[in-house]
């Protein structure tokens, strides 16, 4: 049985809060970290883990993606609105309707 401030704990750990439309629904989801929702997406996005590559150099992120054979190199800071923005022109990219929002949960 999990106690009460064991759950607390848990939702304490979710710092961002983050939205994704497609389309077809609306989708809310947490997560702990900038990195973790970026990797979720590359993930959706590209069915092989040799199509993306993600690296953090300082306060940003260092994306490499193949998209119609071709590699792209991009760059966003590690914050929550860029990163935002980021996926938001990568979906267009990849020909996909989706949007993205990225709230901060916690004093991170």
């Amino acid at each position: 049985m999990q106690h009460l401030n064991e759950s607390v704990n848990k939702k304490a750990m979710k710092a961002y809060v983050w939205a994704w439309a497609d389309g077809e629904g609306n989708y809310i989801n947490e997560a702990e970290s900038l990195r973790e929702i970026l990797e979720q997406i590359l993930e959706y996005y590209f069915d092989d883990e040799s199509d993306y590559k993600i690296e953090e150099a300082g306060s940003k992120f260092l994306i490499n993606v193949f998209i119609d054979d071709r590699p792209l190199k991009f760059e966003s800071d590690v914050e929550s609105g860029a990163l935002c923005e980021f996926l938001n022109e990568l979906a267009e990219l990849v020909d996909r309707p989706d949007k993205f929002d990225i709230s901060s949960i916690s004093s991170q």
